[in-house]
């Protein structure tokens, strides 16, 4: 393909879909996450009462076959985060008004995806049973990452190329990003971004919790993800996904499309510290939104939100606030700072989506999302956060930041479209 060789080029966002514990579409899990209502639940997706840690944020009233229905051999390649990400997909390319036919090779994907499970009676019976040239174990296909990134292309009839990103959770982060620069420098004039993933199964859930990073100690589901409070003690399992249209800005003028956000700015960066702990001195994290803020060419005071990543672990709230507080130390007065995660739970590698897809909406609506379960802040938290309702507050930049174990950072800034 040819790329554009000077000035880069604007990237817009034209569609948005998602299904998550806070609602089966964008706008419901827009509303959910305003109100502020936590969806944290025991698990039900399989008995995980004797764990330490046995809630999670599962999507609830969700229909595949009526959101995401697919012939029987595609459907069979399916997992349950495939299923979101193609009703996400869906909901996008509507919202978009995107035609599947339209200039294939010009459009691309481009997703963070989870490494699903295989469940253990599969395990069981492969292994035990010794069944391994029993054609049916094909069924471990639909398990491969690459699997639900390449069923989302052809849902989309992008032709232009697929790519498959997972950094645990800063995949969707790292996603956007890449689709960004994609569209920048002329390689496609749309893609397909964001996210899915749904690890509450017993093999993560058991893993995350003898990692010591899931909450514990918690006396109500619903309150168990309580980012920057002092009672805070790990973060809570979600699961989903948002895809978003990411479209250069004359490509989506010219066919009438209605803009819902401009990305205005991409920092990626690896803390090469250790694999669970980010640097104390806030290094990787720091060095990704000062490079999201220069690409942007605006001062951090232009920015007025920013969504932390936020996961309610007492490393990561702490050094992700001293980490906002380096990078806006001469503005960091007027900036309001929240994680959504206290509603929508911890979606690994779909969060980086929703949020940037919650700055968007918050920058479009002058609206910030409020910080949901915090009674007490901690003071080691020394960031703003948002009140305990929606606030209204005009807002030009947003910026959503994502962190991931093994030292992956991403930082997006979203702005209001101006012509």
């Amino acid at each position: 393909m040819a790329k554009h060789k000077t000035q880069p080029r604007r990237v817009v966002i034209t569609g948005i879909g998602a299904v998550t514990p806070a609602g089966n579409t964008f706008a419901d899990t827009w509303k959910g996450i305003l109100s502020g209502k936590s969806n944290g639940k025991p698990i039900s997706l399989f008995d995980a009462s004797q764990m330490p840690c046995g809630v999670g944020y599962e999507v609830e009233g969700f229909d595949a076959a009526q959101a995401a229905p697919l012939p029987a051999a595609e459907a069979a390649l399916t997992t349950r985060a495939t299923r979101f990400a193609l009703a996400a997909t869906r909901e996008a390319l509507a919202q978009a008004k995107l035609e599947k036919t339209a200039e294939p090779y010009r459009k691309a994907v481009c997703l963070g995806v989870g490494v699903p499970s295989t469940s253990f009676a599969w395990f069981s019976d492969v292994f035990v049973g010794e069944r391994f040239a029993d054609p049916s174990i094909a069924d471990h296909a639909k398990h491969f990452p690459y699997v639900l990134t390449s069923l989302v292309a052809a849902e989309a009839g992008a032709k232009g190329g697929n790519t498959t990103i997972h950094t645990a959770c800063a995949s969707s982060g790292q996603g956007l990003g890449e689709a960004f620069e994609l569209i920048q420098d002329g390689s496609a004039d749309v893609v397909v971004t964001g996210g899915a993933d749904s690890m509450i199964n017993p093999l993560h859930i058991a893993g995350f919790n003898l990692l010591g990073a899931l909450a514990t100690g918690y006396e109500d589901a619903k309150t168990a993800s309580r980012p920057f409070d002092v009672k805070r003690s790990g973060f809570v399992m979600g699961e989903g996904a948002c895809i978003l249209i990411f479209e250069e800005l004359e490509h989506a003028k010219k066919r009438g499309a209605t803009i819902l956000g401009e990305i205005c700015g991409y920092g990626i960066t690896e803390s090469c510290y250790r694999i669970t702990d980010l640097h104390p001195e806030g290094q990787g994290p720091i060095e990704a939104m000062q490079m999201a803020i220069d690409q942007a060419g605006i001062a951090p005071a232009a920015i007025g939100y920013v969504n932390a990543h936020g996961t309610s672990t007492k490393l990561n709230d702490a050094v992700e606030s001293l980490s906002i507080a380096k990078v806006f130390a001469g503005s960091l007065d007027q900036l309001k700072v929240s994680s959504t995660k206290s509603v929508t739970g911890h979606l690994i590698s779909a969060a980086g989506a929703i949020e940037l897809a919650v700055c968007a909406a918050a920058v479009n609506d002058g609206l910030l999302p409020p910080t949901a379960n915090l009674e007490v802040q901690d003071p080691s938290c020394t960031v703003t956060l948002t009140a305990a309702t929606p606030e209204r507050r005009a807002l030009r930049y947003a910026l959503s930041n994502s962190i991931g174990f093994g030292g992956s950072n991403t930082a997006l800034i979203v702005g209001r479209y101006e012509p």
